[in-house]
């Protein structure tokens, strides 16, 4: 049976190759399409051109588990009226009708949002974490539920918003043409995330602290390796060669656009996969960063085990939890998997990681 529906997907095909059997995996893909069924029955009759309920996390990334909350946004593309607010409360409505488990307290999610802080306040004190997050993850882990008008246009107009600002990507006269100004809010997404979890910590607003830390460890740093390769794939993929070319010819940005839009509805999974299979890396490397999240997602979904991670509070909490241990112990081998993947596989993804991802 394969992973998705109709062609082999990457993460197929990586799977067949390895001769592995990711069960975590394909049961938290079917799980997420019925989920995303759930969510197009309820929703049918709602949506506009102007607006596009956008959900996020393992919803958008084809990983939920049992326990798995609903991140979402009310995305507005266009004249603000006040219709939108009424929107919103029947979204709020609908989805606690349908048990979906509401999202976190931080306020980032649950709310109505419009796409100009989105394309325009990349970047200067305007760009606050809320926002910063919401832009990164609209590009890197979202799902548009209904009409999708909204989400596309806003979602095509923040790449070219990326890509026309890089004087360094449309006037170098390097080869590699990498897109940095996307690359480096990449960067400092991820840097956020780790800070701000160190923040909760102290201010004592992070009562699921080792189930954040088990995230951290394995699905945020799975997104930001994804949103890392899909950036060295701009040089990188044969598919993206006459966008390289018609960017180096004449500085135009919209063929790139364009390849950057598709990879970016990529699962992350399936982009290390395509990663793993185009590179031709070695079997060790890839099983490491793929059984281990397996493990991870199966972890999620056995009830027991997330109700122990959801509710170690303390370090003699954590020294007492066997779900814990089992995070602590599949997260290194992922960790040393993506670092063999970037660092020690492939000559040309180790010198643009070197060059573009550290320094």
């Amino acid at each position: 049976m394969s992973l998705t529906e109709g062609s082999l997907s990457q993460l197929d095909r990586l799977e067949q190759r390895l001769g592995s059997s990711w069960r975590s995996i394909r049961q938290a893909r079917a799980d997420t399409e019925t989920r995303r069924e759930h969510l197009r029955a309820g929703f049918a009759e709602h949506g506009s051109p102007d607006t596009t309920l956008v959900v996020f996390g393992s919803v958008a990334r084809q990983e939920v588990t049992s326990g798995s909350d609903l991140d979402w946004i009310l995305l507005i593309d266009g004249q603000s009226v006040p219709e939108h607010k009424d929107q919103e409360r029947k979204i709020k409505r609908l989805l606690t009708e349908l048990k979906f488990i509401d999202p976190g307290s931080s306020g980032v999610f649950g709310r109505m949002v419009g796409s100009q802080d989105l394309v325009h306040n990349i970047g200067g004190e305007d760009d606050l974490n809320s926002n910063t997050t919401r832009r990164v993850l609209l590009l890197l882990e979202s799902h548009p539920v209904g009409n999708r008008e909204a989400y596309d246009r806003v979602r095509r107009q923040i790449i070219r918003r990326y890509l026309c600002d890089d004087r360094g990507l449309t006037h170098s006269g390097q080869d590699a043409r990498i897109p940095r100004f996307l690359l480096n809010d990449l960067t400092r997404y991820w840097r956020t995330v780790a800070v701000d979890f160190v923040y909760k910590q102290r201010t004592g607003d992070d009562r699921k602290w080792a189930l954040r830390n088990a995230k951290l460890r394995m699905s945020r740093k799975l997104i930001f390796a994804a949103g890392l390769m899909r950036v060295f794939f701009c040089h990188l993929d044969l598919a993206a060669e006459q966008a390289r070319s018609t960017l180096k010819a004449r500085q135009d940005v919209t063929l790139l656009t364009d390849y950057l839009f598709e990879q970016l509805a990529i699962s992350p999974l399936d982009i290390l996969a395509k990663a793993c299979n185009d590179f031709s890396i070695d079997s060790h490397v890839a099983r490491k960063v793929f059984d281990n999240y397996d493990l991870f997602l199966g972890i999620l979904n056995d009830t027991k085990k997330r109700h122990e991670l959801e509710n170690a509070e303390r370090h003699d909490d954590l020294r007492k939890s066997a779900a814990w241990l089992e995070i602590r112990n599949i997260s290194t081998p992922f960790h040393e998997g993506l670092v063999e993947l970037f660092l020690k596989s492939h000559d040309e993804l180790t010198d643009l990681t070197i060059k573009y991802g550290i320094f």
